[in-house]
């Protein structure tokens, strides 16, 4: 057992033995237990040894054993989606450290006992079958596990704006030397040719629409036409006019009709 199934077993017994609720039943099992006596007990022990006796074993067994199937369960929650399926396999894990818990107490309190080990441990089994079917029947229901798909990279090129710019990318255009980088947080001049902007913006959907300018097409507003010539309108009021050159490119897009 690693680290941290140990811990979560300690956890699971923590909680067993702070539970109200828990405690008044075992407290009620082990009473009940003592006085009718059961497997020879009522001959071999007088009252006081049979509460400490069932006592010790209630409180051991169901703890190590609910801690157990609990973890199991935990474990296999999403191979084992049926009740009986989990049932079956959490009542047979839960019996193991209830049976260890009964044969060793017995053995320490009746040194000549005759305990049949095959026995006691179907005795176990049952009792762990009935345990594991409560908490089945009260948990609630496992959901389904969604995998969400993996965030999109930011583009490349945002790494060389500063902080406060960046943003969803809009539109890159020629400045002299540099090209001014707009997203919807704001704006930055960055020194390299447009071509080469252009390569960084990765997985961003857009479009060179003219020597000088780019565009992302959900930055898109509408399309218009200033002084006979087609223009895109994008969501930040920039007008952006798109040359003779790049009209195949734009209709191919849908910019244009």
């Amino acid at each position: 057992m690693n680290g941290s199934l140990l811990h979560s077993a300690l956890r699971e017994m923590q909680a067993s033995l702070t539970s109200p609720r828990v405690l008044i039943r075992m407290a009620g099992a082990s009473l009940v237990l003592a006085i009718s006596g059961p497997f020879d007990t009522l001959s071999q022990f007088d009252l006081p040894g049979r509460l400490l006796y069932w006592l010790v074993i209630v409180v051991l067994s169901y703890v190590s054993s609910h801690a157990v199937a609990r973890l199991t369960l935990d474990r296999l929650a999403h191979r084992l989606r049926r009740p009986p399926q989990r049932i079956a396999v959490a009542a047979l894990a839960g019996s193991i450290p209830a049976w260890i818990v009964v044969y060793g107490v017995t053995v320490i309190a009746s040194p000549g006992a005759q305990v049949p080990p095959l026995r006691l441990w179907f005795y176990c089994l049952v009792v762990s079958a009935v345990v594991v079917t409560m908490m089945v029947a009260l948990a609630p229901s496992v959901p389904p596990v969604t995998t969400l798909p993996p965030a999109p990279e930011p583009p490349p090129i945002l790494a060389r704006l500063p902080h406060p710019q960046r943003g969803r990318l809009l539109h890159l255009s020629v400045s002299d030397h540099y090209v001014d980088v707009v997203t919807d947080k704001g704006r930055a001049l960055v020194l390299m040719r447009l071509s080469d902007a252009i390569r960084e913006t990765g997985s961003v959907a857009g479009l060179q629409v003219h020597r000088s300018h780019w565009v992302a097409l959900d930055a898109v507003r509408r399309t218009l036409r200033q002084a006979g010539k087609p223009a895109l309108e994008l969501e930040n009021g920039t007008i952006v006019p798109i040359s003779r050159s790049y009209l195949d490119a734009a209709k191919s897009a849908g910019l244009l009709v």
